[in-house]
């Protein structure tokens, strides 16, 4: 069997904030500035004229001909699909519209979409645990869109939780071929040291059970990407979720997630060196497309290993009978945009930062059942 994990940081839209801001200053600052004017109910001659300003400097003169424009919703959000069919909206003769919507999501590029089908693809895991996932109705509707011809993946079975923020990153799991899940719990509600939620998202646990009868329990968490305190804190009751499972006799343990941290860092030593888990990007068989050029010869001081010199946030750690298990693992990072950190294959159309899958690789592990 293969188990996958992979932060594919979501499926069609992102929330704003999420998203980097590739706009110049300016633009930013007159964007901004018309949103206040705009709101203004008495708008004075000189706010008008200063109006007409801020449009011409922001494009807005370049207005889209399409005669109709639909409101629908998608992953919880409304969005403006020009040229579809729909009635004709009341507006002004100088506006050409009648209000105005701020979005709070940012819609994924077409090729990003199609960049993210393909990793999952190229793997094929029987168990696919995903982070970032805005909810079940987009996961089906991206299963539909780009998985359901594929004879890899066929018809599976999937679920998607909510977890804590409210901004369209709830994780997920894909089971085929016979795996089902039996079981789950949420650590959503256990608190900080400050009587805050400990976990930003969530921490979530998966009982699957196999066509054999064997039980395995999967533990999905993401660490908080700001606060190092706060991350130490995680660390350390996730390994106390570990050991629990250890102590009521499950011995097919997997803990995966976004950490934010390299594996040398003091922070995750309570995970990393205080219980028997083991990284499988630390197995003798992992494989991963290596570096081109000069940055095949280094290791970079946070990378996963020599020739793999991407940052190392991103763990798939299984217990200790799974790990005698492995027979393989490996990274797949042909959907990151490399940039300026380092060189690798890339998918043939991956020509564009924003048309990268996601900032994360997705690993994976061979198990023996």
């Amino acid at each position: 069997m293969k188990i996958a994990s992979y932060n594919i940081q979501n499926l069609f839209h992102r929330h704003k904030t999420l998203v980097q801001h590739t706009l110049s200053h300016n633009v930013r600052q007159w964007a901004q500035e018309l949103d206040a004017l705009m709101l203004r109910a008495d708008k004075s001659p000189d706010d008008i004229d200063r109006v007409r300003e801020l449009t011409f400097l922001l494009g807005f003169e370049q207005v889209d001909m399409h005669r109709y424009g639909t409101l629908r919703i998608r992953n919880g959000e409304l969005f403006l699909k020009q040229g579809a069919e729909g009635g004709e909206p009341k507006a002004g003769t100088s506006s050409l519209w009648n209000g105005w919507l701020p979005i709070q999501t940012m819609p994924i590029p077409v090729k990003a979409q199609q960049h993210k089908a393909r990793t999952i693809l190229d793997i094929g895991a029987d168990i696919l645990l995903l982070q970032e996932v805005e909810d079940l109705p987009s996961r089906k509707e991206f299963h539909q869109s780009y998985l359901r011809l594929s004879a890899l993946v066929g018809e599976p079975e999937r679920h998607v939780f909510e977890g804590n923020e409210g901004k369209g990153r709830g994780f997920g799991i894909v089971l085929r071929n016979g795996f089902h899940l039996r079981g789950f719990v949420t650590h959503r509600y256990v608190r900080d040291s400050k009587g805050e939620s400990l976990f930003t998202l969530d921490c979530q646990e998966y009982y699957i059970t196999s066509g054999t009868g064997d039980t395995m329990v999967m533990v999905l968490a993401q660490f908080s990407k700001e606060s190092e305190q706060l991350r130490r804190e995680q660390a350390q009751a996730l390994a106390e979720i570990y050991e629990q499972l250890r102590g009521e006799g499950h011995r097919y343990i997997v803990v995966s997630g976004t950490f934010y941290e390299p594996s040398f860092a003091n922070t995750l030593a309570p995970l990393l060196r205080e219980t028997d888990l083991r990284s499988v990007s630390r197995h003798p068989e992992f494989i991963s497309d290596s570096d081109l050029g000069n940055h095949a010869h280094y290791h970079s001081l946070t990378a996963y290993r020599k020739g793999i010199n991407l940052r190392q946030q991103d763990y798939l750690l299984v217990s200790s009978p799974l790990w005698d298990r492995t027979v393989g693992a490996g990274l797949h990072r042909k959907g990151i945009w490399p940039g300026n950190h380092g060189k690798w294959p890339v998918f043939p159309n991956l020509l564009k930062k924003h048309h990268a899958a996601s900032e994360h690789p997705l690993l994976w592990a061979e198990i023996i059942p």
